[in-house]
């Protein structure tokens, strides 16, 4: 990869579920600036939950200490329901593609996972890495 598998940033695609089926699983897409474990950035999702056609802006803050991922999402603006942050606790699997964990609203609570976006000239870039790394153990 271009970047070093515990630096998040990037784009991640992602989905949050509710428990017993409370509310609908929702996508999302989050754009991460990973500044030596400092996270910030933005989350992007549709409001599923009330069923509108609109789509939702959140901040991001937190930070990741080797694969333990902590972050809080702030919804931007006063839209109903979502004045409170909500908490994101989770653990980057160890090819650093992808994120899944838990998220904590007052009462509320489910889990989520988020999969890092990788460009085709990075896949390629991996494939050709691995490649040489296999020849020279030979």
């Amino acid at each position: 990869m271009t970047c070093e598998p515990l630096d998040l940033t990037g784009q991640w695609h992602g989905t949050y579920t509710y428990p017993r089926n409370y509310g609908p699983a929702t996508p999302f897409l989050a754009t991460i600036e990973d500044q030596a474990g400092s996270l910030f950035g933005s989350i992007i999702e549709p409001d599923a939950f009330h069923g509108s056609q609109e789509t939702m802006e959140a901040a991001i803050a937190g930070h990741r200490a080797g694969r333990s991922v902590d972050f809080t999402k702030t919804y931007r603006g006063q839209q109903f329901g979502y004045e409170n942050p909500v908490d994101y606790v989770g653990q980057l699997s160890s090819d650093g593609l992808s994120v899944s964990g838990v998220w904590s609203l007052i009462e509320h609570n489910g889990t989520f996972e988020m999969f890092r976006e990788i460009s085709l000239s990075a896949q390629v870039e991996d494939e050709a890495s691995e490649e040489v790394h296999e020849a020279l153990e030979l």
